[in-house]
């Protein structure tokens, strides 16, 4: 997008420390449930509609104009879906900023979706499971909103805060999108409560070697893990990324995963129906522990299983790893079960 008049003025006066811009972006989609994406002139890739406000702007009112502007397409707001502050962006300039983001939803009046002006290289409308490659923030996005169900979702929300209801949530959750989130949820990136610095994101096929790396660098894993080899770790990541019952996510910081872990839903007859979330292979980078990021990260699960619905929270440790059990115990888990496994090969 242009950099708009005011943001120059205020770029003269700060240079390039960080701004706080709200920005808003579209669901767009017409009588056949197509969604309206363009693909960008800045990175060429494919987009959800998106832009600044400007200042005194109603949000509605800028998001209409900005679909117009860069599409012809003339939009009328249906709801807000979702409500987040998107990560810090550094621009080849050096200029850094921040935005909070209003993600709406909204349906085709009128107009023929076309290149518009000179931020866009194509501009068309794509049925929700033949979409082109998006970029996660948008496809967070787009899976919340396409998962909507008259709750907006807000990041970050305090405990009994609203949130999509638990189909949806599954909807979102399948990554493909995800929650996400963008997605399940989740996941575009989300800032990671206790953890100054880091977020948390939906995993993507390139983190694998990280994410491998990370589970062999202990005693347990370094027997059992082998990062010579990743293709049945691509493998496995595919098959985890496709299903919406999972959830493989990383901690980032500064652009290095520090983090990761698996969240997956199992619904279930027992306790009238309830849903279970299991946790698994919690690992944090060994210069980081004992920082407080390990309990951020299943803090952060925690929260997202209960916004899920579900009824409880569940992991298993191996009775080598004392200190872990000591760890877990002070976020409140209890050793009320024993674990029982079967090695199949």
């Amino acid at each position: 997008m242009p950099i708009p008049e005011y943001v120059q003025s205020l770029r003269s006066q700060v240079g390039t420390d960080l701004l706080w811009m709200t920005g808003v972006s579209a669901v767009v989609r017409n009588q056949r449930g197509e969604v309206l994406l363009v693909r960008r002139a800045d990175n060429g890739q494919w987009s959800l509609v998106s832009g600044i406000l400007e200042p005194g702007e109603q949000p509605a009112a800028g998001l209409v104009r900005e679909v117009e502007e860069e599409t012809g397409v003339i939009a009328a707001i249906e709801a807000l879906t979702g409500v987040w502050t998107l990560p810090e962006v550094t621009y080849p300039n050096g200029d850094r900023a921040q935005y909070l983001d209003l993600c709406f939803t909204a349906r085709h009046v009128s107009g023929e979706a076309r290149v518009n002006d000179d931020e866009s290289l194509e501009v068309g409308w794509f049925a929700p499971d033949a979409l082109p490659d998006l970029p996660d923030r948008s496809r967070r996005r787009l899976e919340r909103a396409l998962a909507f169900d008259g709750t907006a979702w807000f990041e970050g929300a305090a405990l009994g805060a609203a949130h999509p209801s638990a189909d949806a949530a599954a909807g979102a959750w399948s990554a493909g999108d995800a929650c996400a989130a963008e997605d399940a949820y989740a996941a575009a990136p989300a800032g990671l409560d206790g953890a100054p610095g880091v977020v948390v994101r939906r995993a993507r096929r390139e983190d694998v070697p990280a994410i491998v790396a990370l589970l062999a660098d202990d005693v347990l894993g370094r027997a059992r893990e082998d990062g010579d080899e990743l293709e049945p770790y691509l493998t496995a990541f595919e098959r985890v990324d496709a299903d919406p019952a999972h959830l493989l996510v990383v901690a980032e910081q500064a652009g290095e995963v520090v983090g990761t872990l698996q969240l997956t839903e199992l619904p279930g007859l027992s306790h009238r129906g309830a849903s279970r979330a299991q946790v698994e292979a919690v690992r944090v980078a060994s210069d980081l522990r004992g920082q407080g990021l390990g309990r951020a990260l299943v803090l952060w699960a925690v929260e997202e299983s209960r916004a899920r619905g579900c009824a409880v929270v569940q992991l298993t440790s191996s009775k080598e790893r004392t200190a872990a059990h000591r760890f877990y115990e002070r976020l409140g888990f209890v050793a009320s079960h024993e674990g029982m496994k079967l090695p199949l090969r």
